[in-house]
């Protein structure tokens, strides 16, 4: 018998958000990618006397980075702001100028991920809110001015992020089943 609850609807790629806490404020990128980023637990091989072994968790969850595209707003805010998160957390000039103290090197992130548009109740409900802890700029892209060009492009930036861990809500459920 079928399962009435099952979802073989697709998740689409384009009906998300992300936002940064720095400080006191908010500020959401024009982001148009942001990734949903995987994790790995490495294992243990323990030996036994068959000549086998039983791979053991390590405890350890390793996260790829948060990689976050986005355009360049025509003040460069966003862009100088991340450049100067970096610059902040860095000894770039001397040990002293524009450095952040240790607390407010971290900021944590909300990624909103939003239901389909063809859902009976509409789009923007959100359907995965992932939630960023200990979030630091680790690259961020360079922007190329060109002026042989015919026609404006607009200028786009991507910025890499890594953080302690994340967190999903609503979570899946406990048992693997």
């Amino acid at each position: 018998m079928a399962d009435c609850n099952t979802n073989f609807n697709p998740l689409y790629n384009n009906y998300f958000s992300i936002k940064f806490d720095r400080g006191t404020k908010q500020f959401e990128l024009m982001c148009q990618r942001a990734n949903l980023p995987g994790v790995s637990s490495p294992d243990i091989p323990q030996p036994t006397t068959l000549g086998t072994t039983v791979p053991v968790p390590s405890l350890v969850a390793a996260f790829e980075p948060l990689e976050v595209s986005f355009v360049v707003d025509s003040n460069l805010t966003n862009w100088k702001s991340l450049y100067s998160w970096i610059r902040n957390i860095t000894n770039i000039k001397d040990a002293t100028s524009h450095n952040l103290d240790y607390e407010n090197w971290h900021v944590n992130a909300t990624m909103m991920v939003y239901n389909s548009p063809f859902k009976p109740q509409g789009c923007n409900t959100p359907l995965l809110t992932i939630r960023y802890i200990n979030v630091v700029p680790v690259s961020l892209s360079g922007l190329v001015f060109q002026s042989d060009v015919t026609d404006g492009n607009l200028q786009k930036a991507s910025c890499k992020f890594n953080y302690s861990y994340y967190t999903i809500s609503p979570d899946a459920p406990s048992n693997l089943s």
